[in-house]
């Protein structure tokens, strides 16, 4: 062999050993579809203190009275699914299954208090509660639908309320805010399908806010602003039914009741809490939910329709 057929097979095997090895850079792959997902157990960076550690579960050493049965019962939302205004609602939150009944026995949001009530009927054993602070549609998709274990069995979904404060801004069109309200909605439901496959999903409008506005401090003219939004927004989440059993708060008396609300704001305190779980939980164990209303002193169906059809 001479010393250029020598120098040529060197090379070629340069070549091989450097393809083999995948250092060509002409063609960047692609990261792998389950490492865009949290690996299992993964603690998300809203899920802890202010200083940054979890807090510890309400008692880690107590023993629930009775096994937990199947099923796992995961709440999506904001502030008022994450339990802002609630004395103990033991965040931060686990961010896997837990037995509510060992976790946070004496818990106070509306969450939690279904939790336990779907745990003693036997409908799901454990719970997850990924609710987020001023969460919108998009962060529900972002920061909280991530942890969606494939294996829970029933959904609930409160959201809307930080994204109708949009209407705040006079030069934003209310159509605006409620097509993009709609679109990212119905996304949601198709990305929980997706992820959980044979989870029941409960949807829960929510009040006028036109009627809460006075605890935003803001100008007059933005209440019928408010009054229009919240009312295509209402109508749109109860046009879901019966496809998706719907919980009904804009016609509930108790929204607008600043006794059971936190410092009169939106958030429900305990017994505000302890109202919209019992809501919640009738129609979860509801076969055949009870028909939405359609109008009361807070919502029109009609005034609804009004309302969206125009520019």
């Amino acid at each position: 062999m001479t010393v250029k057929q020598s120098l040529l097979l060197a090379q070629a095997l340069v070549l091989c050993v450097f393809s083999l090895a995948g250092c060509t850079h002409n063609t960047p792959t692609q990261p792998a579809a389950a490492a865009l997902a949290p690996p299992a157990n993964a603690i998300p960076a809203w899920a802890s203190d202010k200083d940054g550690a979890l807090v510890p579960p309400h008692d880690e050493h107590a023993t629930p009275a009775t096994p937990a049965p199947k099923g796992l019962y995961v709440a999506l939302g904001d502030s008022i699914t994450y339990g802002t205004g609630v004395a103990q609602n033991c965040h931060a939150f686990p961010t896997h299954p837990v037995d509510i009944a060992e976790y946070c026995p004496d818990g106070t949001s509306y969450a939690i208090l279904t939790a336990k009530a779907v745990r003693d009927a036997g409908i799901a054993g454990h719970f997850m509660n990924l609710g987020i602070n001023g969460a919108k549609v998009e962060r529900v998709i972002a920061d909280e639908l991530p942890y969606l274990p494939r294996e829970t069995t029933l959904v609930t979904l409160y959201i809307g309320t930080n994204d109708s404060r949009a209407v705040r801004d006079p030069k934003v069109p209310i159509a605006e805010v409620v097509s993009k309200y709609e679109a990212h909605f119905d996304q949601l439901l198709g990305l929980i399908h997706d992820r959980a496959p044979k989870a029941r999903i409960v949807l829960i409008n929510f009040p006028n806010e036109k009627y809460l506005a006075a605890t935003y401090h803001v100008a007059d003219d933005v209440l019928p602003r408010y009054d229009a939004t919240s009312q295509i927004l209402a109508s749109f989440i109860n046009s879901h039914s019966p496809k998706y059993a719907v919980v009904d708060t804009i016609c509930n008396p108790a929204s607008y009741d600043n006794s059971l609300l936190f410092n009169g704001n939106v958030h429900p305190n305990e017994a505000g809490s302890a109202i919209l779980a019992q809501s919640v939980i009738k129609v979860i164990k509801a076969g055949h939910p009870a028909p939405l209303p359609t109008s009361c002193q807070w919502y029109d169906a009609h005034t609804a329709a009004t309302f969206a059809a125009q520019p």
